[in-house]
């Protein structure tokens, strides 16, 4: 599971392990894309195209939205626990596209 609800249904964690499996999944389509973009010979910007999907795929939220479905709760953003090292892993996971 992508993150832990706590028993009194009012916090999240997001499980580091988890997070950074979904990250690297992410990961793998951007470098199918990449691939082909490099044998179309056409241009591209790495960095920018991870930024993009991280972007769209506003993960946070995801999750937040599915407990609240799936648990009945009303969390929000500010009620996940370790949120700022899981933006830490998303930052790790973006500069892997700025060095390429």
């Amino acid at each position: 599971m992508i993150a832990t609800l706590n028993k009194s249904k009012t916090t999240l964690t997001i499980n580091r392990q988890e997070f950074k499996l979904a990250l690297g999944k992410i990961g793998e389509g951007i470098d199918k894309q990449i691939a082909s973009l490099k044998k179309a010979k056409q241009s591209y910007d790495p960095a920018e195209m991870a930024r993009e999907v991280i972007a769209e795929a506003n993960i946070f939220e995801a999750i937040i939205e599915g407990f609240n479905e799936a648990e009945e709760t009303s969390l929000k953003l500010a009620d996940i626990t370790n949120l700022e090292a899981a933006q830490e892993w998303i930052d790790e996971f973006l500069e892997r596209y700025s060095d390429i």
